[in-house]
């Protein structure tokens, strides 16, 4: 088992119950996304690239699970 951390700006939604949220993981949507050259090279000098593969397992063996805080108030 994985577990990845994704540390997010300081944000607030708000989300009625019965609505829904998605996570997109894309390891290439350029320009929309700024590439990650997968290099380490800093982002606007960088021009190596290597490709990337990325998975996500969704089975009773390998679950996977977005957990996000809850404020009441």
């Amino acid at each position: 088992m994985r577990r990845v951390l994704v540390d997010l700006w300081p944000i607030g939604h708000r989300f009625r119950r019965g609505h829904r949220v998605r996570l997109q993981v894309a390891g290439g949507a350029y320009p929309r996304i700024a590439r990650n050259l997968g290099t380490g090279e800093p982002l606007g000098t960088g021009s190596a690239m290597v490709t990337c593969l990325h998975e996500v397992f969704h089975d009773p063996v390998r679950p996977s699970a977005v957990v996000l805080p809850l404020v009441t108030g």
